[in-house]
């Protein structure tokens, strides 16, 4: 007979999946703009019209590789982070927001690289990099609104705590039996003085 051990994946990431996410979402968001500056600032001006910033292809292969990286990170958050937060009810909200917005910027790259044509492509490059701006501002405001309900929320737990030990303490003096915490009676035993 075999005992199978599931195992929950937390809603907490580790540090380390922390940093490999900022790390690539950095690169993502750097690669990004570093492309978007090359190629509506620097521009030259040829003969055949304005001609690309030499460096324009190498951010994007930056970004491109960075994106792959991306995408295996946010595709781990799905057992976990995700699927966890969205069965507790925890930061849904924000984090769907940024689902669609990564979403939205996958196809969005499919788009760029493999459906745009001439004259589609200058729009969609423009949508995807309004999007990745919104999900750079995103993505902080999602990570602060889950650290800040945590917090609430174990605060709301250590006051509960302090009022229960109160109540257990109320009511052992006056030698009551007081619930536990998780619903089991606890007997209180009040010494009483040979003189009382």
């Amino acid at each position: 007979m075999t005992v199978q051990h599931t195992h929950r994946l937390p809603v907490k990431l580790t540090r380390w999946h922390e940093r490999w996410l900022y790390a690539t979402g950095g690169l993502l968001f750097a690669s990004g703009i570093a492309w978007v500056v090359m190629h509506y600032l620097f521009t030259g001006h040829g003969d055949l019209g304005d001609t690309p910033h030499p460096s324009e292809p190498w951010w994007l292969r930056i970004h491109g590789a960075a994106a792959m990286a991306f995408l295996i990170a946010f595709g781990s958050l799905l057992p976990g982070h995700i699927s966890r937060a969205w069965q507790a009810r925890r930061n849904h909200r924000s984090g769907m927001f940024m689902i669609a917005l990564i979403s939205a910027l996958i196809v969005t790259g499919y788009g760029l690289y493999y459906a745009g044509d001439e004259d589609s492509r200058p729009w969609i490059s423009l949508v995807h990099w309004i999007i990745g701006a919104v999900a750079a501002a995103g993505l902080p405001l999602h990570v602060y609104l889950g650290r800040r309900k945590l917090a609430t929320k174990r605060s709301g737990v250590a006051g509960g705590a302090v009022c229960a030990t109160s109540s257990s303490a109320i009511g052992a003096s006056q030698g009551q039996q007081v619930p536990k915490q998780h619903g089991q009676l606890e007997e209180k035993h009040q010494t009483i003085s040979a003189s009382q």
